[in-house]
C-alpha cells in the first residue's frame, strides 16, 4: 500500500530546523480522547502524528491551521499489521524517532455475546488487542535504538470489572492491561517507560456508537468524564512515568473493592453490574 498523508508533512531538514520538539504518535485521534490528547501535546510544543481510520476531519484540519508544521495526519487501520509496519517505517524515515506512542484507537459494541455479530466480535478483538500489539511491536525497534521512549496504552476500567453486554469489550481491555504489565517487565532497564491508562466512561460519540439504545449513557451519566480532563490525567501520568493511571477515582476504588470481595458477596452485588 503506498503511503498517503492528508496533512502537509515536513522534510527532514525542516524537522531539524525546529527546536527539537518531541515526536508523539497518537492512534485513533480523529475525535474524543485522541483528539484531546493531540491538542494537549500540541499546546506543549510537541510534534504530533495523528492517525485515524477515516480521512482527515475538520477538527484535525482546524488544529493543523492553529499549529502549522506540528500536526501530521496518517490514515491507518490498526487492525492491519502490514499497514502499521509501513506507518512505523514512514515515521522513522521522516522523523527518525518516536518519543511517545499512544495506543488509543479502540471500538466497542455493547450487546450480549449471543446477540453480537461474529464480524463485530472479531473487529473488536482485532482493533483493541491486535492493534495494540501490532503498533507497539512496530515502534519498539525505533525506541530501543534511541534508548528511550514511552508507550501509553488506553485500556479501560471495564478491564478491571466486566458488566453485562460488555463481556467482549471488557475481555479486550483486560488483555491490554495485562499486556502492558508484562511489557513493562520486558523493557525494564531499556529506558522505555510503559503506562496503562484505565479511564471510566468518557462523554464522547464512542458511547453512542457502542450502545445505540442510549441506556448505557443514561446509567453512567453521573460518572462521565470529559475527554479533556481524561487527557490531562493521562498526560500527567505519562510525564511522571507512572505505570498506571485510573479515573474517576470513585469508580476505580469500587473496582478494587469488588476485586477483593469473596465469591458469595460478588454474587449478591451482581445485579448492579447487569443493568447496562
Amino acid at each position: 500500500m503506498p503511503f498517503t498523508v492528508e496533512i502537509k508533512t515536513l522534510h527532514k531538514k525542516e524537522v531539524d530546523d525546529m527546536s527539537t520538539p518531541r515526536i508523539v504518535v497518537i492512534t485513533g485521534a480523529s475525535g474524543g480522547l485522541g483528539l484531546a490528547l493531540t491538542r494537549l501535546h500540541l499546546e506543549k510544543g510537541d510534534c504530533v502524528i495523528a492517525t485515524s481510520r477515516k480521512d482527515i476531519n475538520e477538527k484535525l484540519v482546524s488544529l493543523q491551521n492553529a499549529y502549522p508544521n506540528h500536526l501530521h495526519h496518517y490514515p491507518l487501520d490498526v487492525s492491519s499489521n502490514e499497514d502499521i509496519r509501513q506507518f512505523a517505517a514512514w515515521v522513522h524515515i521522516r522523523f527518525e524517532r518516536c518519543d511517545f506512542l499512544y495506543n488509543n484507537a479502540g471500538m466497542a459494541v455493547f450487546e450480549p455475546l449471543i446477540e453480537m455479530r461474529v464480524e463485530a466480535l472479531e473487529e473488536t478483538l482485532r482493533t483493541n488487542i491486535s492493534g495494540v500489539l501490532y503498533t507497539t511491536r512496530a515502534f519498539l525497534p525505533m525506541m530501543l535504538q534511541q534508548k528511550q521512549g514511552h508507550i501509553i496504552t488506553v485500556a479501560s476500567l471495564a478491564g478491571q470489572v466486566a458488566t453485562a453486554k460488555a463481556a467482549v469489550y471488557a475481555a479486550s481491555k483486560a488483555a491490554v492491561i495485562r499486556f502492558s504489565e508484562g511489557l513493562r517487565h520486558e523493557l525494564q532497564g531499556t529506558g522505555i517507560a510503559v503506562t496503562c491508562a484505565m479511564p471510566g466512561p468518557i462523554d464522547t460519540p464512542f458511547l453512542d456508537k457502542a450502545d445505540k439504545t442510549g441506556s448505557y449513557r443514561s446509567k453512567v451519566s453521573r460518572y462521565l468524564l470529559t475527554p479533556e480532563q481524561t487527557a490531562k490525567a493521562i498526560y500527567r501520568a505519562a510525564e511522571a512515568k507512572r505505570p498506571e493511571v485510573a479515573m474517576p477515582f470513585r469508580l476505580y476504588a469500587l473496582s478494587r473493592i469488588y476485586f477483593l470481595l469473596p465469591a458469595w458477596l460478588k454474587h449478591l452485588v451482581s445485579p448492579l453490574l447487569n443493568r447496562k
